[in-house]
């Protein structure tokens, strides 16, 4: 006996256990003595002797928030006569704090009264601790799991799962209690966003290969209520220190937003935003896949050209908004006239593609006059009139024998002016000895038109306001040429005659004749002024007039002293002329440009970036010019009430400019809707029909 409680007093003290044993008095515990032994005293902090000490005594010891749970808990146990099992703090004599369980059985004598308790008590410290540390890391990570903009999902090592965090649970509209215990598959069910058919999921794939695992970059996420979510997923094991997979953590995020403007952006690229048609580059591109499959598979396709006939009349008589009114419902006309597998695309401003695929010649020719016949018979109602059409096809066949897509677009081109030139309205086929001769015959009656209306002055200017929107003391107005056509068919415009002077060396002369005029209007303006009032002193400051210059008029040797000549001739300060030169211009004549534009502010001439926005470098060669004024792009301002990706980028060039200095005007502002955002993003000027429309400057 005396050896086997030896062993007994060391196992308990390995297991850091000691005896406890206490006497009840009447039932109450609280009057009762508890005994320690040498181990039980060890516990406690005390000495290790054997101990007996009062109840209220050994309560001291106990952590003062667990003593009214301790003491309520044994005294019902006690007085039930049943064993109890407590967990309890106690304050060592030294002042560090433990974990006690305690378990012991009541003793009862015949009449059923409680008169003493025996069992043992140890020390549980250490696990608790842990214990505690693991649920602090466990709320930690539930913590971080719940805040991170990312769902997540874990799963055990069957690929159930076992927890979903906030996000997660909002992404795939499961609550985290239901799905515990489900398949992952069914919680985060995803499919490829083009075809619909299921993909495999990314925890399972996982658990699978027992690595890491990205989803398909086109995933698409099916909700519990059906919903469709453009996510980014991914999966990683879950390892035990014995390389067992616990499981997996599955992380998706919402790309709904960025996947939508990539497809903006993607659309963008390969459309027209006003008609909704393929752009040029992209018709470009089916047009030389149709090339390949004429060459590789002997296929036979066409290619029509059209141009529609004195478009530019509709808009500068009708305003911009008009004009783009009646290329939105023409290109859904012509859709009519098409086959499905044919291929409608908007070229340019009134240029317009078709690819007629897997057509012959004859058919080709056939489609083309009925559409042809289908613009002649458009109409449009404006201002108790009706607008009429009408275009200018041509046509080149695609076949084995074709050269290149460039060749065939060139061909098209020469066709279409070929039709124009025999009187517009007509479809032509492609001939390359008329084409040369077309072109070459209609530059040459140009150069006649155009030295004819020098000699005989029929050019006429207009002017069209350029309105202040933040501020600004003053706005100015931009000098528009015209030709009076002479025949009763109205004004020509430049997009008509500029390329042929052009190619044929005379805008410098034209550009001459322009500044001439228009300081010869300045000087007449300032003379009745005077005649009106002689005795105002001073006159009042002249207007100041934005004066267009070609590219070729920066090379002109002689254009500086002309410039300068005219302002000494009549008198005109030169901080009433503003020249506007487009950005192809100068970025084509880069050094000349910088050399024109610093001598003629020196004067006191100011400058106007046109059409910015339009040159892929932009910024980068804007840090080079010295120019007052950026006039953004219309192509851009246009639509700018509907389009986010152009207001973006209109606010993208406005903060730059007023970064460098520079004031920024807005070109074919045709509506109240584009005023609005425009005056709202920032820009300082705004041009086009909603602020003002043209006005003869110079009298017939």
């Amino acid at each position: 006996m005396e050896d086997l409680q030896q062993r007994l007093q060391l196992a308990l003290a390995s297991a850091h256990m000691a005896v406890w044993d206490s006497s009840i008095v009447n039932g109450d515990i609280a009057q009762g003595t508890v005994e320690w032994s040498a181990e039980g005293a060890a516990l406690l902090g005390l000495e290790a002797r054997a101990l007996r000490q009062s109840f209220p005594s050994f309560l001291s010891f106990v952590h003062p928030d667990d003593r009214e749970s301790l003491c309520t808990r044994m005294q019902q146990r006690v007085t039930a006569c049943a064993e109890y099992k407590l967990e309890y703090r106690v304050m060592r004599a030294d002042g560090a704090t433990a974990w006690f369980n305690a378990s012991a059985q009541t003793m009862c004598d015949d009449r059923g009264v409680p008169v003493r308790t025996i069992g043992i008590i140890w020390d549980v410290t250490e696990r608790k601790l842990q214990a505690m540390q693991m649920f602090e890391q466990k709320e930690l990570a539930e913590v971080t799991l719940g805040s991170i903009g990312d769902g997540v999902i874990t799963t055990g090592p069957e690929g159930k799962v076992t927890f979903l965090n906030r996000i997660a649970e909002q992404l795939t509209g499961w609550v985290n209690r239901f799905a515990i215990g489900v398949d992952v598959a069914d919680v985060l069910h995803v499919v490829d966003e083009a075809s619909g058919e299921p993909v495999e999921n990314v925890a399972r794939k996982c658990l699978r290969l027992r690595q890491a695992v990205g989803g398909w970059p086109r995933n698409q996420l099916i909700t519990r209520e059906g919903r469709r979510i453009a996510v980014v997923d991914s999966a990683a094991p879950i390892w035990a220190r014995d390389g067992v997979v616990l499981g997996a953590v599955a992380v998706l995020r919402d790309v709904s937003h960025e996947r939508k403007l990539t497809h903006q952006l993607s659309w963008h690229a390969a459309h027209d935003t006003l008609t909704g048609l393929i752009n040029r580059h992209e018709f470009e591109t089916q047009l030389a896949h149709a090339l390949a499959t004429a060459k590789n598979e002997g296929q036979q396709h066409a290619l029509l050209f059209m141009n529609l006939d004195r478009f530019s009349f509709i808009n500068d008589t009708c305003g911009h908004g008009t004009g783009d009114l009646v290329l939105q419902l023409l290109a859904k006309v012509l859709h009519t006239q098409l086959r499905d597998s044919d291929v409608l695309a908007r070229l340019g401003g009134d240029e317009l593609g078709v690819l007629l695929t897997s057509c012959p010649l004859a058919q080709a020719l056939t489609i083309a006059d009925e559409i042809r016949q289908a613009v002649r018979d458009f109409r449009f109602p404006y201002d108790n009139r009706s607008i009429e059409l009408s275009v200018s096809i041509g046509l080149v066949p695609i076949d084995p024998d074709s050269s290149s897509m460039t060749e065939l677009m060139i061909a098209a081109d020469h066709a279409c002016s070929v039709a124009k030139e025999q009187g517009r309205n007509r479809v032509q086929l492609y001939c390359e000895s008329d084409a040369v001769m077309a072109r070459r015959q209609g530059d040459m009656r140009w150069v006649a038109r155009l030295n004819e209306a020098l000699a005989l002055h029929h050019f006429r200017l207009f002017s069209q306001p350029i309105v202040p929107l933040q501020g600004a003391p003053a706005g100015h107005e931009e000098v528009l040429m015209r030709i009076d056509s002479g025949n009763g068919n109205g004004l020509i415009l430049p997009g008509d005659f500029i390329p042929a002077a052009e190619r044929y060396d005379l805008m410098a002369t034209i550009d001459r004749w322009v500044i001439e005029h228009v300081c010869r209007h300045i000087a007449a303006v300032r003379d009745q002024v005077h005649q009106r009032d002689a005795s105002a002193q001073p006159a009042p400051a002249p207007l100041m007039y934005a004066v267009n210059l070609s590219g070729l008029s920066l090379n002109d040797p002689g254009m500086l002293d002309h410039i300068t000549r005219q302002f000494h001739t009549y008198g005109v300060d030169p901080a009433s002329i503003c020249f506007e030169i487009t950005e192809t211009a100068i970025i084509a004549n880069l050094g000349e440009a910088q050399e024109f534009i610093a001598r003629l502010r020196k004067l006191g001439c100011r400058f106007s970036l046109d059409d910015f926005g339009s040159g892929l470098s932009s910024f980068a060669y804007l840090r080079s010019l010295h120019v007052d004024f950026l006039k953004i792009d219309g192509v851009f301002v246009r639509d700018i009430a509907s389009n986010d990706i152009n207001r973006a980028l209109v606010r993208a060039i406005n903060e730059v400019g007023h970064v460098m200095g520079i004031q920024t005007v807005a070109e074919f502002v045709e509506d109240e809707a584009a005023l609005k955002v425009v005056r709202e993003i920032g820009i300082d000027f705004a041009q086009g029909y909603a602020v003002g429309k043209l006005r003869p400057l110079l009298p017939a």
